[in-house]
């Protein structure tokens, strides 16, 4: 870790909204990474464009049961 930063257990906020708000800023850090140049920002944008409504929440849905499969073949489960 660097010293800017340390680990956030989702169990130590205060309120359910806390995990959201937590959730938001790291999805808008996230994209700040991403849209470090103009031509990054033009390249998401239009990829953007071409996606459907529901592909963030799939995409979502389909690294949640990679991780899950990922963790029972190294937990053993």
């Amino acid at each position: 870790m660097t010293p800017d930063c340390s680990r956030i257990e989702l169990g130590s906020l205060s309120k359910a909204q806390d995990e959201l708000k937590l959730l938001y800023t790291m999805g808008w850090e996230t994209a700040n990474i991403h849209l470090g140049t103009k031509t990054a920002a033009r390249a998401v944008a239009s990829d953007l464009r071409k996606r459907p409504s529901s592909w963030l929440r799939k995409a979502g849905e389909a690294m949640t049961k990679a991780s899950v499969s990922d963790w029972k073949d190294w937990s053993g489960k």
